[in-house]
């Protein structure tokens, strides 16, 4: 049973992960690494339980495109608070493919992460870090509020003479009427 963080509340949802070595056949919803499912989509697809796609770090997400609409979701792993190749993998899915489903953050990423990963397309976390739960539960959520590169899931403006700078427009004052 893994604890979910969407849409600012927490569900316990229970998924089985397939082995990318064994490939073993799984029971009930399951999660299965980015390179088994490719090599047997069809198999994964046509079970009668759902099927969401785990993409890991340096995985080229693009071969997922015509797999998309069918699966539960996509889980991008974080492997540590270091590794920012989820976030990219998360943008490549919303920006480039177009996925309008949801984006699981799985894996080791800290408190500090998650509004980042929500600006890079991910809907939802798979929270293993007793330190986040605590943070998400208490109401905390840590705003950022300047950014140093544009992505296409939010609308942002510039700051300033640097192009390269981004703002919020929550940040911006609006004039009274």
């Amino acid at each position: 049973m893994a604890t979910i963080y969407k849409d600012g509340e927490f569900v316990e949802e229970t998924w089985n992960r397939a082995d990318a070595e064994t490939g073993e056949t799984i029971e009930g919803d399951a999660i299965v690494p980015l390179s088994l499912f490719i090599e047997e989509a069809d198999r994964f697809l046509t079970r009668s339980a759902k099927t969401a796609v785990l993409v890991e770090a340096g995985d080229d997400v693009e071969p997922l495109q015509p797999h998309l609409d069918r699966l539960a979701f996509v889980a991008v792993d974080f492997p540590s608070f270091a590794d920012g190749r989820g976030f990219s993998a998360a943008r490549v899915l919303r920006e480039q493919l177009g996925y309008q489903g949801d984006i699981r953050a799985v894996g080791k990423y800290i408190l500090d992460q998650v509004p980042l990963a929500r600006r890079c397309g991910v809907s939802s976390f798979e929270i293993s870090k007793p330190e986040v739960l605590k943070a998400l539960k208490a109401g905390e959520w840590p705003e950022v509020t300047k950014y140093l590169q544009p992505v296409g899931t939010v609308e942002e403006i510039p700051v300033g003479t640097r192009p390269w700078a981004r703002r919020s427009f929550r940040d911006v004052a609006v004039a009274a009427e």
